[in-house]
């Protein structure tokens, strides 16, 4: 989900960018270039993103020392990459485009060229799938996002940080707004939040007719919000979470999550049937047959597109996906056992595939049992709860109350009691107070509620009648309840 702009390179490949650039010590409207042109006074009034020197500091010296080690440890896949540009594509091994930094100063970005050449008078800046401007080496560099890793180098000049809001292209530029402007007080980074939610931007620009004009109205400026908000939140430590996110997608963890279960699955497939006795096999051996098992358990699971979906979103249908492959991978397991040396045993194989599908369905059902309650509480604490009185203090008024003091995703808090025996007024249930007889609704607790629930189910029909009556004098919704359980179900669905 990013968004790569280029003019003949056009970023399309360009990396997620946290907002955690610093304002430098010192800088002042005149640091700007003629890119911008000025610098906006909201930044300069707000105070936003400024961290002190200290800060600066700490922030610069994380980058020249992560942008060393990438520069010496990727040394031999920058050449490998270089070479392979030169002989498939020929022409220039990188391409260089001018785009705003901090203050609004212009500085040349560095990639690796994904285009043919002169790309940018034959076409507009942002690219989508199928641009044919873009070249078949430089569709895989764009894909694995390798043609951004020249831009260390810009780390390292001081033109850029590892994480921190991706520069633009001047013209783009010139369409911020005053507020959107205090983004340039910010170091520009090789990655950043917005990237990550702009991952797929050439295929999020598919269909549009207009690209620029779509980019600029509904891409940059989601963009430039997501920044600020993390620019006011960013440290180093979610400045490396983003580059973790960056260099593993999301696919690549949801893989990683599987092969960690699978292989647990194994190791516990062995041990059952061993009956948990040390293992006759050679570590070697062992880890052989585990690489084989893994690697092919995966392999079904992508063919199902088990690798695209959400870990946390999770039903029959993905239950039914998640079966079908392991009982691929299990059929094709058991013709390598029978025509190779007989291992893995068979009843391993068995063993393996019924653990695998258990365990990898439970852990995505908790994953969606934790989404789904999560989400519930957020929109509890995002609106204030229904204010309740239960009418009946019997067994079902008691369990009532404390289903929904148990239980937040009904958005409902339980504030008094009403009875018609006098010896439990004035006395707590569940820490919930008696108030009084149900006539006390008229008598300023009306205004204190929002519903009420007779919960009366042994009381004479008459006395029912006559506080629904009562009730009917009020604004309050009112609710008859027998079942508390299948009560509470049905107004959930409802």
């Amino acid at each position: 989900m990013k968004a790569q702009l280029r003019a003949q390179d056009m970023d399309t490949g360009t990396t997620m960018a946290s907002l955690h650039g610093r304002l430098a010590p010192g800088m002042s409207g005149s640091a700007c270039g003629s890119a911008v042109g000025l610098v906006p006074d909201v930044a300069r009034s707000s105070g936003t993103g400024s961290s002190g020197g200290c800060g600066w500091t700490v922030k610069r010296l994380y980058d020249i020392f992560f942008a060393c080690c990438g520069l010496v440890l990727l040394a031999p896949i920058l050449v490998i990459i270089g070479a392979l540009v030169k002989i498939i594509d020929g022409g220039d091994i990188f391409y260089r485009q001018a785009r705003v930094g901090r203050g609004g100063r212009e500085f040349f970005i560095y990639k690796f060229r994904t285009m043919v050449p002169a790309a940018e008078k034959s076409g507009p800046s942002v690219t989508k799938n199928g641009d044919g401007r873009i070249t078949r080496f430089g569709r895989i560099l764009r894909r694995s996002k390798l043609d951004e890793l020249p831009q260390l180098w810009n780390v390292l000049k001081g033109d850029m940080s590892l994480v921190g809001p991706r520069p633009e292209v001047p013209r783009y530029v010139r369409h911020y707004t005053a507020e959107q402007r205090a983004i340039l007080w910010y170091q520009p980074g090789i990655t950043d939040l917005a990237s990550l939610c702009f991952r797929d931007e050439e295929a999020l620009l598919a269909h549009a007719e207009n690209l620029e004009e779509f980019y600029i109205q509904h891409c940059l400026p989601r963009k430039l919000r997501l920044n600020r908000e993390y620019a006011e939140r960013a440290n180093l430590l979610s400045d490396s979470w983003i580059i973790v996110q960056t260099v593993c997608p999301y696919w690549a963890g949801v893989l990683a999550c599987y092969g960690i279960i699978l292989g647990l699955s194994c190791w516990l497939a062995y041990e059952l049937i061993y009956n948990f006795a040390p293992l006759n096999l050679a570590a070697l051996h062992f880890g052989r047959e585990l690489c084989v098992v893994l690697a092919l358990q995966l392999a079904c699971l992508t063919r199902r597109n088990q690798w695209k979906g959400l870990l946390s979103y999770f039903s029959f249908p993905e239950l039914r996906q998640v079966g079908a492959a392991l009982s691929l991978a299990a059929a094709g397991l058991l013709v390598f056992s029978v025509v190779g040396d007989g291992r893995p045993a068979p009843n391993i194989i068995l063993a393996d595939a019924l653990l695998s599908f258990c365990l990898l369905g439970g852990f995505r059902a908790l994953l969606r049992q934790w989404r789904e309650r999560s989400a519930s509480e957020q929109d509890a604490e995002a609106s204030p709860p229904v204010r309740v009185g239960i009418i009946g203090v019997g067994t079902t008024g008691a369990q009532l109350a404390l289903q929904l003091m148990g239980n937040r995703k009904f958005g409902r808090a339980v504030v008094a009691f009403f009875d018609d025996d006098f010896s439990k007024w004035q006395k707590n249930i569940h820490a919930v107070p008696v108030a009084g007889m149900p006539e006390c609704l008229l008598d300023g607790w009306a205004e204190k509620l929002d519903e009420v629930v007779i919960a009366m189910p042994d009381a004479p029909r008459e006395r029912v009648c006559e506080i629904e009556r009562l009730l009917r004098k009020t604004d309050l919704q009112f609710y008859t309840v027998s079942c508390p359980t299948r009560f509470w179900e049905r107004q959930q669905a409802a």
